[in-house]
């Protein structure tokens, strides 16, 4: 089903893909940023594959790396080495009309609702501007129902109310929705929610997070779900990929990865979220608790959480650890498990 209601909105060279096929593939991918001589690594050899309708959580701390690969991903970055395929074709380093129709099927919310919407602009025209080339054509009178139908779509109706209200009228929940709508108004079948609910109220996120999801469910949209929350990762994600220091270190089903950690990292991020059943820190958390993120702009020899690890071996600090698979569908990257 399409978002626009049955407007034709796909472009020229991009196909559909089975729904057990990847819809996107990130393979070895490296990026670095060079600020005079300092060279960060930021990304280094990431794989990251999203199937059709998946909703795939990228799980880590600030600096580890997230929101460079949703940029990259977006094409706002083009990688230093490696490969990007959205439904099997090469999107590495399309340019020009290639990169817009692709840029048409992968859009991004932001982390911030307050920046992320011009202030200048009016909801109808931010919404206007994110349709695809070829529906701005249209009357004004259709392009206004064409908006009217994406802000109906997450809830903020009747859209008349909203569509010559500038951002400053709006609340913040209703500004991350506002974001939201944007995106789906190029009917899009991958959408980047970068820490989409962290700057918005405690009780504003769940509806916020109920609102992918049933868009998910209706129109089959991929999300990648970039937090640092594991908690809000379990609730909205089928797979969940944790990152530390620019590369992938474990990764799995939800399920799996929350009940069955096995990377000292991934067993932090999850002692970190609040349980109301867990009292104190155990010996484990106080010995895991420890050190800083290393400076990405070192080369690093051997595992890169060897720093903060309590199980850190001889071999941790010469040796990168391989991706390993240590049960079905459950990948690692640890000297632990070899």
């Amino acid at each position: 089903m399409n978002l626009l209601d049955g407007v034709a909105s796909h472009e020229e060279g991009m196909m559909d893909v089975p729904s057990d096929k990847n819809l996107f593939e990130m393979n070895d991918v490296h990026k670095e940023f060079v600020r005079g001589k300092k060279v960060s690594h930021v990304l280094r050899g990431v794989n990251l594959s999203i199937k059709v309708g998946e909703i795939v959580a990228l799980v880590g701390e600030s600096g580890s790396g997230k929101s460079t690969v949703a940029r990259t991903i977006m094409r706002l970055y083009t990688p230093d080495q490696g490969e990007m395929r959205f439904e099997g074709r090469d999107v590495t380093k399309i340019r020009g009309g290639a990169l817009k129709s692709y840029r048409n099927k992968v859009q991004m919310v932001f982390q911030d609702p307050f920046s992320s919407l011009n202030p200048t602009h009016s909801v109808g025209t931010i919404m206007e501007r994110s349709l695809p080339s070829g529906l701005k054509k249209l009357t004004k009178a259709k392009r206004d129902v064409l908006c009217g139908n994406a802000l109906e779509k997450v809830g903020l109706s009747p859209p008349s109310n909203f569509l010559m209200q500038y951002p400053h009228e709006l609340s913040g929940g209703q500004r991350q929705r506002v974001a939201l709508a944007r995106s789906l108004a190029a009917s899009p079948k991958l959408v980047l929610a970068d820490e989409p609910v962290s700057m918005l109220d405690v009780s504003l996120r769940l509806g916020v997070l109920n609102l992918m999801l049933a868009l998910n469910e209706q129109y089959n949209i991929a999300y990648l779900y970039i937090t640092h929350d594991l908690a809000s990762a379990r609730y909205v994600a089928t797979k969940v990929v944790v990152m530390y220091a620019g590369e992938i270190i474990e990764e799995g089903s939800a399920e799996e990865i929350i009940e069955h950690a096995q990377h000292p990292y991934t067993q932090l991020l999850i002692q970190a979220s609040p349980d109301p059943h867990r009292r104190g820190i155990g010996e484990l958390d106080e010995a895991i608790f420890t050190g800083e993120p290393p400076d990405l702009s070192l080369d690093i020899q051997g595992c890169p959480f060897q720093f903060r690890c309590a199980h850190v071996m001889a071999k941790c600090r010469s040796d990168r650890p391989k991706r390993q698979e240590v049960s079905d569908g459950h990948f690692l990257n640890c000297h632990l498990y070899s």
